[in-house]
């Protein structure tokens, strides 16, 4: 790679960790359950020593994904002192280490590809996402570059470091969202076979194979102390499954309004530039084939689409947004494969080679633009945004006026994992103080991981009791309401898109 694709590789990257930082400024990222449960379960690890052997729930009940999404999230949790936004610094960081490779692939077909493939990566909504939450599946995203250039460089090289960085992400990846991470080993297995057999008797293969096995004892530690919980999980679905009659048609078309849903939402929800895409590679896969050329990045990024995608149509479980945002990114590359290659053919193919790059160039900066334009400054009322949480917090505290009280909290999502990290983190750096009682509501089962580590003090209570609801989405808040009908109203009032009454407990 030259000078001048490093410094143009250098400044996109640059323009897009400045628009996720602008994004995201002054609390604009999303707190929501699955954030914050796991910014509890971090708490545990991280302030009262505990080791955990699984992470975060998956998309099969009873099964739970690697831990090693947790101890990702405690170096952030370290760092940030507790501060939820430093898990968006962490991933905005992934997705620039992401970027860099990405480009990197995109260079070798053509080094002004990097700036509209580039100006992608800063766009797209769906990239944009996995840096508003922090969420176990966004790293598979951001890392998929570095997982495909690592397969790239060792089917060339066969050296070792790359293809233990790449069994170290297969690893990585099965830890953060089994759900794709499932697939990566035959990826590798398939790509190495189609690309260059001799990595089979490369001892530092099996090095990886290793490696990778060894990132799976925690959860399989798990299992043998629960009574092969796990082991059950899976047996159960798969029975569940044999019982189910399975129709090839209608999987299919799930599978693909899946897919298309999430290269529609890459490349900047435009519709007509998705079908384009999608098209035009046809002809180009099937020349590829047809050749029987070992263009080792075209192979490897198309395998990470096709394996995933015959996957789920076998595998019968929910296939989300967030399990595809693997082969997502491998469209990137696959999109610079069709440029170069309609550039290559005739003056029709260099015409539609050059639309299709001024087209994702002209809609990437219309979508950067539309920010500055129409979002810029502007107040967003989504309840689980963190800076309106923490308003209501602040509202609260402001109301208590340094006393003591309780405060119960309505979310559609029954758990009230937000708030139940928020008041111990935020209230006592801000306020100096966790209320007497903060949960979703009074005499529930214990449902935080040593909750009552994490408790204020009882003493100088004010009688006064807080109701903070966000608003009723599931129709479920009247049932709630009625464990606190008898309490004196005080005064309700309206904290942005979050209501808060005041109340005194008789």
């Amino acid at each position: 790679m030259n000078r001048n694709t490093s410094l143009i590789i250098i400044a996109i990257l640059l323009v897009g960790i400045l628009y996720r930082l602008m994004l995201t400024a002054n609390g604009n990222f999303l707190f929501n359950m699955d954030n914050a449960r796991d910014f509890v379960d971090v708490r545990e690890m991280v302030e009262l020593k505990k080791l955990r052997l699984t992470g975060p729930t998956s998309a099969i009940d009873g099964l739970y994904n690697g831990p090693l999404w947790y101890y990702f999230l405690a170096i952030s949790y370290t760092f940030g002192k507790g501060d939820p936004y430093g898990a968006i610094i962490f991933e905005i960081i992934l997705w620039a280490i992401g970027g860099y490779f990405l480009l990197k692939l995109v260079g070798n077909f053509g080094r002004y590809l990097v700036i509209p493939i580039g100006l992608i990566w800063v766009a797209s909504n769906y990239i944009v996402l996995t840096n508003l939450y922090s969420f176990n599946p966004n790293p598979v995203t951001l890392l998929t570059p570095l997982f495909i250039y690592g397969l790239f460089r060792y089917s060339k090289s066969l050296k070792s470091m790359w293809i233990i960085l790449t069994w170290s992400l297969a690893g990585a990846f099965f830890n953060f969202e089994m759900n794709f991470g499932i697939f990566t080993p035959l990826i590798i297995i398939i790509s190495l076979f189609l690309l260059n057999k001799n990595a089979f008797k490369d001892k530092y293969f099996w090095i990886g194979v290793i490696i990778f096995t060894l990132t799976l004892l925690p959860q399989l530690l798990f299992d043998l102390r629960h009574q092969f919980i796990m082991s059950k999980a899976i047996f159960k679905f798969l029975s569940n499954n044999q019982n189910v009659k399975f129709n090839l048609i209608s999987r299919t078309q799930i599978i693909l309004q899946s897919f298309f849903s999430v290269f529609q939402a890459t490349l900047m929800n435009n519709r007509l530039i998705t079908w384009a895409v999608i098209l035009l590679a046809i002809p180009i896969v099937k020349n590829f084939l047809r050749r029987g050329k070992k263009e080792s990045i075209f192979i490897v990024s198309l395998l990470y689409i096709v394996i995933p995608f015959l996957g789920y149509l076998i595998i019968s479980v929910t296939v989300n947004p967030w399990h595809l945002g693997g082969p997502a990114v491998a469209l990137l590359i696959l999109i610079a494969v069709i440029i170069s290659r309609l550039w290559q053919i005739n003056i029709t193919g260099r015409l539609v080679s050059l639309i299709l790059s001024l087209s994702l160039f002209y809609f990437s900066v219309f979508n950067i633009l539309n920010f500055f334009v129409n979002d810029l400054g502007k107040e967003n009322m989504d309840p689980s945004l963190y800076k309106n949480e923490i308003k209501a917090i602040d509202y609260v505290y402001q109301k208590a006026n340094g006393k003591n009280f309780k405060v119960y909290i309505y979310l559609p999502s029954v758990y009230d994992y937000p708030y139940q990290y928020l008041f111990w983190w935020y209230g006592q750096k801000k306020y100096g103080y966790i209320p007497k009682e903060y949960v979703y509501s009074p005499n529930k089962p214990q449902y935080i991981p040593s909750q009552e580590k994490f408790q204020g003090e009882k003493s100088n209570f004010s009688e006064l009791v807080f109701l903070i609801k966000e608003p009723d989405r599931i129709k479920m808040r009247q049932a709630w309401e009625n464990d606190y009908k008898d309490m004196e109203m005080l005064s309700k009032e309206m904290v942005g898109p979050i209501e808060v009454e005041v109340r005194r407990e008789l």
